[in-house]
């Protein structure tokens, strides 16, 4: 008798494990959609973004050759404008400022042929003229 109440309290217990499942609707398959850090367009425009695509990290342009043109900006991933900077055919060119993390001016000047050229300016995180530099007396 007691072998026939086992079996029977087993197949119960069996039954009722597959009748759950059987119960249980499927979860739909997520697909995670993969998008690339970096992209760039038929203009030339060029796109980077932190892990996540949630903030912005460098965006500019590229000529035909690859070489970075026009204003050029780096975020940091708290989305905090870190740097300006001007290109000319892959070269610096033009005005730059360069911040501290807090958002502050760090440094700004102006480059020719990536060289730096006229007077720069350099600043402390909280926005004190720290050194002047003129570069067209070197």
């Amino acid at each position: 008798m007691m072998k026939k109440y086992f079996f029977l309290v087993l197949i119960l217990m069996v039954w009722s494990a597959c009748a759950d499942e059987a119960e249980k609707p499927k979860r739909p398959e997520v697909k995670m959609e993969t998008r690339p850090l970096v992209s760039q367009d038929d203009n030339g425009r060029y796109t980077e973004w932190y892990p996540g695509h949630k903030q912005l990290k460098i965006t500019g342009r590229k000529n035909k050759d690859g070489e970075r043109v026009g204003v050029w900006k780096y975020f940091s991933e708290l989305g905090v404008e870190l740097s300006i900077v001007v290109y000319k055919d892959g070269l610096k060119d033009g005005h730059t400022i360069v911040k501290h993390p807090n958002g502050a001016v760090h440094y700004s000047g102006e480059y020719l042929n990536d060289e730096p050229i006229g007077v720069w300016k350099f600043y402390n995180e909280e926005g004190q003229l720290t050194e002047t530099k003129d570069y067209s007396k070197l």
